[in-house]
Formats: C-alpha cells, structure tokens, sequence
C-alpha cells in the first residue's frame, strides 16, 4: 500500500507540473486576430513603413501619435528618396515584400497597378470602421474590382496663384471666380513687359518635359490619353498652354528652362518675375518658408483657377494612399496603422502642417485654418468646388503620361508641331503600352 500511495503521489506530482507548464506557455503567446497591439498584448509588435522622403516631417508625428495610442506596435520608418521610390517598392514587391508591411503611394494610378499584381491585401473589413466615418466618401473613389485596396490620407487641389503688387500697378482687379482661361490669357499678356533679364512674364512656363499644363484638360473631367477621346482634349490644352508662350510672349520660352534653375519655380515667383501661375496647395508652404525664414517679400494670394467658357468652376487633384502588403507578417497591426493614417486624428496633424485632408468635417477645416493664415484667401481650399481626379485608376496610366510627357515636351520646344506630336503618342501608346 504504501508504495501505491507513492507511486500515487508521484504521478500527481507530474500532472501538475505539466499543466503548469502549459497554461505558462499559453499565457506568454502573442495576442492573435484584433488583439494584436492592443494595450492586453505583452509583446511588442514591430511593423515596417515605407514612405517616400518628402514625407519624413509629417509622417514622424503621425507615427508618434499612433504609436502612443498603440503602446504595444512599434512602427519602423524606412524612407526613401522621392525619385527613387516607386522603383524600391516594385523592386520590394517582386521579392514578396520582405519586411514590408505598410507603404504609401501619391498616385491613384500606382494603387491601381499594384492591384493588378496582386500585392495588397484587401481592407473592407476596416473600411467602414468608426474611426474612418468622416472619410468614407473618399475612400468609395477607390474602390476597384468591387474591394478596397487602400486609404486616401492626403489630397491635393489646384489654384491660381498671383502678385497682388504686379496687378496693382497695371490696375488690373484680381482673380476671381468668373475668370475663363480667355481672361487668363488676356491678362497675362497684359502683365508681361521688359526684355532681357528685366522680362517680366504674366504666366509661369515650367520646363518643357513637365506635364502640369494637363490640368487644363483635368479640370474638364479628362485624366487618362490612353483613351482617345480624351487624348483629343489633352491636345487642347497643350495647343493653349504653347500659345501663352509662343504666341501671346506671356511665358518664359521652354529653351530658357534648362537644369536646375528652370525647375525652380517658385524662385521665379518670389523674384517678381512672374504674375500668375497654377500650382498645387504645396506652393503655399514653399513660398511661405521662403517668406517668413529668408525675408523674402511677395504680396501673393490665391483664387479658384479659371475655367472654360460655358462650364462651372472646377479644380483637379489627387490623393495619397496608405496600402497593406498581402504578404504582411504583422497583419492585425499593419491594418491598425493603416486605419490610423487614413482617420481623422491623423487628418488633424496633417492639416497642422499645411496640407490638405480628405476629411471635410469643421474640426479639421478649423485646425487647417488656424495653421494656415497665408494668404490671404487660402479658405479657398475649402471652398465647395467640384474636384476632378488628376490620375485616373489605370494600371497602365503611367506608361501612357510618360509618352505624352516625352512627345509633348518635342512640341514646347518647337522641334515637332503639335499634330505630329499627338501622332506619335497615338501611335507609341497603341504599339508599347501594355
């Protein structure tokens, strides 16, 4: 008997000792599905950035905002010089991803390829969340293939900008909304004199590989020359765009524009050189760095860009989007991340720094507002205006824009005439875009 009892004992002994064991190991297991990085997690959960350079400012808040909201996620920032960008993530995507976890893309366009490659992991589940109410709107613009692929965080808008001084010397009134591309140009030519290195211009030439001049053709519903009706309009606005150069004398010749100097826009701008331009909401915090830091003085506002006779006003922009990797290791919190950039706490800082939102609430039209208070009419960004996408959804957009910037840039350098040019994109779209 007694040797039963301690054989008893013994095996008693064991069996509390495994079990033990296991509910130890149980407990030290990583949080699995959407307990992942949640404050109840007693690991840290490490997902991977990446971004493009330009970004790194903003983009640091941003992260130290969601990070002290999610304790448990740390988040690895990998930025990555603009130019360089879209040919490191491809190259990343090829490969599986590697480390990659969440990344950001400033093309709708890109978006799209990247779901033709089948290298994003889908987000309806956290689309319709709370925390992206106010954003839902935008985030439907995106839908492709009946899924949501990514979250617009960021958007951009076109405006006029002017010389307030210049116009007030030649007692001409400023831009307004009734202003038509016609009045545009009548103006410039108004506002351009001298000779020489006192040239003045009334309109800003950008150098002749630059494809903004399309946002004539953008404003007018028209994003994509791989369609050819639309091509036809984009013609349209190169022919006007040649003509402020060439045939009004309001635009600084593109043989001008050479190497750094001629992309400087906004040093052509500051010096007076220039009265008026269409540019993007970025301009405002160029030109206001230069203003406020280098003591530079230009008395500039803003207005809505002119529009075509017998059509309301309009502007153009895109948005920046936050994606998955399909191949994300860290999915739970990769996912997090995703819906944080995309929210309206996010938009807050965003707005904070200059930039635009997609959120439409008060709070972040208020925050944008107080952030920004020059110029003078930069409420114009808020203003109710229809907003027509600069890029369109198509996988293949960028072979085709590439062809028009390379043909078209021939064109403003008078080395092809504009029929020629559009044949030839017409032609190398059909024969290489694929």
């Amino acid at each position: 008997m007694n040797r039963m009892k301690v054989w008893l004992m013994v095996v008693l002994t064991v069996s509390i000792a495994l079990f033990t064991a296991c509910s130890s190991n149980n407990s030290g297991q990583k949080s699995s599905g959407n307990d992942a990085g949640s404050s109840n997690s007693e690991e840290t959960v490490t997902i991977n950035f990446f971004d493009w350079t330009d970004e790194q400012p903003y983009m640091n808040q941003v992260v130290s905002a969601f990070e002290e909201k999610h304790p448990n996620i740390k988040v690895n920032q990998n930025y990555v010089p603009t130019s360089d960008y879209i040919q490191k993530i491809l190259v990343n995507l090829s490969t599986g991803g590697g480390d990659m976890d969440v990344f950001a893309t400033q093309s709708t366009s890109n978006l799209a390829e990247y779901i033709s490659k089948d290298v994003l992991e889908p987000l309806d589940d956290i689309a319709g969340s709370e925390a992206l109410a106010g954003n839902k709107d935008t985030i439907e613009q995106l839908r492709f293939n009946d899924h949501i692929y990514g979250f617009p965080y960021r958007t951009s808008k076109w405006v006029l900008y002017y010389n307030k001084d210049l116009f007030d010397q030649a007692g001409i009134p400023y831009p307004d909304n009734s202003w038509t591309w016609d009045r545009y140009a009548e103006v410039a030519q108004q506002l351009s004199s001298g000779s020489g290195q006192d040239r003045m211009y009334g309109s800003m030439s950008y150098q002749s590989n630059n494809t903004w001049w399309r946002v004539l053709a953008n404003i007018q519903g028209v994003n994509n020359p791989l369609v050819p009706e639309e091509l036809e309009t984009f013609k349209k606005a190169a022919e006007y765009y040649y003509n402020l150069t060439y045939t009004h004398g309001a635009q600084q010749p593109f043989g001008e524009l050479v190497g750094d100097a001629g992309s400087d826009f906004s040093s052509r701008f500051l010096q007076g050189k220039t009265a008026m331009m269409w540019n993007g909401d970025w301009a405002v915090q160029m030109l206001n760095d230069e203003i406020q830091n280098n003591g530079v003085e230009l008395n500039y506002d803003i207005a809505p860009l002119p529009k075509w006779e017998g059509s309301e006003t309009t502007t153009t922009g895109s948005f920046a989007v936050i994606m998955v990797n399909k191949q994300s290791k860290q999915m739970d919190a990769a996912k997090k991340f995703a819906e944080f950039v995309a929210s309206e706490e996010a938009a807050k800082i965003f707005v904070r720094n200059g930039l635009l939102s997609p959120w439409g609430t008060e709070e972040v039209k208020e925050a944008f507002l107080d952030s920004v208070t020059t110029p003078e009419s930069v409420g114009v960004f808020s203003d109710p205006y229809v907003v027509m996408s600069q890029v369109p959804m198509d996988p293949l957009y960028n072979q085709g824009i590439k062809i028009v910037e390379e043909e078209t840039s021939l064109y403003f350098l008078q080395e092809q005439s504009l029929d020629e040019a559009f044949q030839k994109i017409k032609d190398r779209i059909a024969k290489e875009v694929k």
